[in-house]
């Protein structure tokens, strides 16, 4: 069974296909993408666990996934533990999706991560020993929402509201800012053995917001960066307890090497599980996540050594879209893997606050880094004068 018929969860239902699976895929949305796919197609609400059980039963699941969807892991865990699924269990999705119980977890261990605190009120910062500049975000949320850098108890206050409005318990982070480039990882765990399948380099927006504008795969890093990479992910892997399913860890690399930021208990979202990783090692992360979930995991294929790479649109803000026509013809381009426009006629620009902002997107795979960057550099200003502004 399928969490989600989105169109981010469109490959991971085709390859569980293409692995010889029947699929049960579950959405609230009728109208999901995934429903074309799916051997089966079920409407159901995002938290009712009486009738995802229920159709679980119905059609004798073996087995429960979900790709880069968060919501629905904690319903996944229980379901997990009542039918006996191969899945984290209920404690270790909590660490994973609270950002302060994952921190404990962290320092409890010994794995090196950004110190911090939380609070439920703002007033609670005077009495705390902040030190600047530092990073405030929603201890459950996740697309960079509510997350911005901050250099003083002002701009805490300018912020905190909005950032609180994205935790739904209310309760927020404050934590140490982190010199250093970022990085993210995709890994998956098979009875409690973690094969790094990825490493992905970040390129965000200017600060104060941290929202991803690029994802490139491999990462430009030294043998040594990349061992120092892949040690700390598994040792914050298994400080989660996280077992028997993918995940996606956010770091950066300091001058003292590399420090976690977060990890969730899934594949990374922005197409980077459903396209870059296959196209830059030819390993489909998605079907070896179907395999764990039925326990017919083998080992990780030999990967290939490619270069991808995901860049999006950066239009200028509070601008009326006044035309867009003939953009797809950009799909002529042989280097081009996929692209989108993800905003309409007589529409304005906004400015990039978080992932759900941004206008549009191009993926392309090259030969090596510099061939897949000069190539979407490229094919990113070709879609951009597609976009008439005024």
């Amino acid at each position: 069974m399928i969490f989600g018929g989105g169109d981010n969860q469109r490959t991971l239902i085709i390859g569980a296909k293409e692995l010889g699976y029947r699929t049960v895929v579950i959405d609230p949305n009728e109208k999901a993408i995934g429903k074309k796919y799916a051997d089966i197609f079920e409407l159901v609400e995002a938290k009712d666990y009486e009738k995802t059980k229920e159709i679980a039963e119905k059609y004798q699941v073996k087995g429960i996934v979900t790709c880069q969807m968060e919501n629905p892991l904690l319903m996944m865990a229980k379901l997990a533990e009542e039918k006996n699924y191969r899945f984290p269990s209920i404690e270790s999705i909590g660490n994973a999706r609270d950002k302060y119980l994952m921190k404990q977890a962290f320092l409890k261990s010994g794995v090196p991560c950004a110190k911090g605190f939380l609070i439920a009120d703002i007033k609670e910062i005077y009495d705390k020993n902040i030190l600047f500049p530092a990073i405030l975000k929603p201890v459950d949320a996740f697309s960079s929402r509510g997350v911005y850098k901050v250099n003083c108890n002002e701009d805490i206050e300018a912020h905190f509201t909005e950032t609180q409005y994205y935790s739904s318990t209310g309760n927020v982070i404050i934590e140490e800012f982190i010199e250093g480039p970022e990085f993210s990882v995709e890994s998956v765990t098979n009875n409690e053995q973690t094969y790094i399948i990825q490493i992905t380099q970040k390129e965000i927006t200017p600060f104060p917001n941290t929202v991803e504008m690029a994802h490139i795969q491999p990462a430009e890093l030294t043998q040594n960066e990349w061992i120092d990479i892949e040690t700390i992910v598994k040792n914050a892997i298994s400080a989660l307890g996280i077992n028997n399913c993918a995940s996606h860890a956010e770091l950066k690399l300091t001058a003292n090497g590399p420090k976690m930021i977060e990890i969730g208990a899934r594949l990374g979202g922005d197409y980077i599980t459903s396209h870059l990783v296959p196209l830059s090692t030819d390993v489909n992360i998605e079907k070896l996540t179907v395999q764990i979930a039925m326990n017919d995991f083998t080992s990780v294929p030999a990967k290939s050594n490619h270069a991808s790479i995901i860049r999006y649109l950066n239009l200028k803000p509070n601008k009326l879209v006044k035309k867009i026509a003939g953009w797809q013809k950009i799909f002529e381009n042989k280097n081009l893997i996929h692209a989108d426009i993800n905003i309409k006629e007589n529409e304005y620009t906004k400015s990039i606050t978080d992932s759900a902002k941004r206008a549009g997107f191009v993926i392309v795979k090259g030969t090596n880094r510099t061939d897949a960057i000069g190539r979407a550099d490229e094919l990113i200003k070709k879609l951009e004068s597609y976009i008439k502004l005024e």
